[in-house]
């Protein structure tokens, strides 16, 4: 995540504006805080919140509401789901209970551990959806297409986890001062 600090590290100032007047609505239905969002300090460390898709994108990934889960998945856990896909494994999962799930993304050396992240180029914000088949229509399209503008795979392994989560440990201690 260190090679991502530039992106990721943005002033609590520029978020404010980013949720209250720039969402490109095109990708992004809303945005909540982290602490909303029930991440753990691990995932994204830097991250301020998470973007919830919109529609339009959903669509654009071929999910329509009421599909059953698209096939190719197995469920590990009621709130886990996996698809291998060659030489990685695609990873959708509840958000601690929220009802919002990720878009992840596994190397072959990983099996159970956040390898890449879909994100919203803006604080390499987490894309989250609000149901698990619409999680998993979107991992698969991204992951087979180059992903629409404003959309990238981000690295997350554990290798840059503690520097990233001292980083914003500190960010939110001095922005209380």
């Amino acid at each position: 995540m260190l090679n991502d600090v530039s992106l990721s590290n943005v002033p609590l100032s520029e978020w404010r504006a980013f949720c209250n007047e720039c969402l490109p609505r095109l990708i992004i239905d809303r945005v909540i805080d982290r602490n909303e969002a029930r991440l753990p300090e691990w995932f994204a460390p830097l991250a301020r919140g998470v973007a919830i898709a919109s529609d339009t994108l959903l669509h654009e990934a071929g999910h329509r509401h009421g599909l059953l889960r698209p096939r190719g998945w197995r469920e590990t856990s009621r709130d886990y789901f996996v698809r291998d896909i060659g030489w990685s494994s695609l990873l959708v999962r509840e958000s601690d209970e929220t009802g919002l799930w990720t878009i992840e993304r596994l190397g072959e050396a990983r099996q159970s551990e956040v390898d890449e992240v879909l994100v919203f180029e803006f604080g390499s914000t987490p894309i989250f959806t609000p149901s698990s088949q619409s999680a998993m229509r979107l991992a698969v399209y991204c992951h087979e297409n180059v992903p629409p503008k404003g959309l990238r795979w981000i690295k997350m392994g554990p290798e840059n986890c503690r520097g990233a989560i001292e980083l914003a440990r500190n960010r939110r201690i001095n922005e209380t001062h």
